[in-house]
């Protein structure tokens, strides 16, 4: 009797025990959730890649982001892979090749920095087609971000600054913002659609001059457009106040310290004489090729310096 009791039970049992696995299941997405809606887009040992055209590329020059994060968050580390008049096709890393082999160096430069988190600025070129041509960008920055998720990584979408008006002798940049924040309305779409990061740098600093020719940013306007990224980011209280409040004097050492790794960098990923170590004139040079990533060393031994400077100076970042 007691047998055939158990038997009869069984699928009640399995029933309750369905209805308690999900909903534990339930509780402890909703739990997830929560908690990624927390997790802050730049995290402890992050390999941080900066893609995009030519702010992006010159951030390597005048890298106060760098710095910032550098002594914001444990382990992180940068890399800059922006390149002068690029497009999210990857135009100008064709080279002498057509658009697809642009795309292709795109993605073998992602493949070789290897990110965790990406943050991407493009548009700056863009601004300056027409209807048609922006919405073929949009549709290029969509399959882009999508091609990043392959590594996979967090991805942080930038919008860039409106240009300034330089005054007489350059050219009037007004229809030039228009375009821009036509522009900026579908990398904010975009963004929220892929659940993608955005720092939003349209309006930054509108009363501002941080150029000479209305284009290119001078060092202290990449300084103040990097604590408003970190702020969009999430950081309120920035480490390099702190730090530059007790030591002034040895932020310099550290921003040399990061231009000096970020230009073995760019010589590393970027060599200016490729066309002889790799391309059709290979048969004279190739030889050298070898050195290119003997490079690599130097960039370590760049970080190595940079990390030996944090704990020397009693700067390393707290998690």
């Amino acid at each position: 009797m007691i047998a055939p009791a158990l038997k009869s039970s069984q699928p009640f049992a399995t029933l309750l025990f369905a209805c308690f696995s999900l909903a534990c299941f339930s509780v402890s997405a909703q739990g997830q959730e929560s908690q990624n809606e927390k997790t802050p887009w730049v995290q402890p040992g992050d390999r941080v890649v900066l893609l995009g055209s030519g702010w992006t590329e010159r951030m390597q020059h005048h890298p106060w982001f760098e710095m910032m994060l550098t002594l914001q968050v444990p382990g992180v580390t940068i890399r800059n892979i922006g390149w002068s008049g690029d497009t999210v096709f990857g135009d100008a890393r064709a080279v002498f090749g057509a658009r697809p082999d642009g795309y292709q160096r795109l993605m073998r430069d992602l493949d070789y920095a290897a990110p965790k988190l990406a943050i991407v600025c493009y548009g700056e070129n863009e601004a300056f087609g027409n209807e048609q041509e922006r919405a073929e960008f949009l549709k290029g920055y969509r399959t882009l971000i999508q091609d990043l998720r392959r590594h996979p990584c967090r991805t942080v979408l930038v919008i860039p600054r409106a240009r300034e008006s330089a005054g007489t002798g350059f050219p009037d940049p007004a229809r030039y913002n228009r375009n821009l924040a036509s522009m900026a309305q579908g990398i904010r779409q975009l963004a929220k659609e892929l659940d993608c990061g955005l720092i939003d740098l349209e309006s930054f600093a509108p009363q501002e001059r941080f150029t000479a020719d209305g284009v290119a940013w001078n060092d202290e306007g990449y300084r103040q457009g990097g604590r408003d990224m970190m702020k969009q980011l999430g950081f309120s209280s920035l480490a390099i106040d702190r730090f530059a409040d007790a030591h002034p004097e040895s932020l310099q050492e550290l921003k040399r310290l990061i231009q000096s790794k970020n230009e073995w960098f760019f010589h590393r990923y970027r060599p200016q004489n490729e066309t002889y170590l790799f391309l059709f004139r290979k048969h004279e040079q190739g030889n050298n090729a070898v050195e290119v990533e003997q490079m690599e060393s130097h960039v370590a031994e760049g970080e190595k310096a940079i990390a030996d400077w944090l704990i020397q100076n009693q700067a390393m970042p707290r998690s």
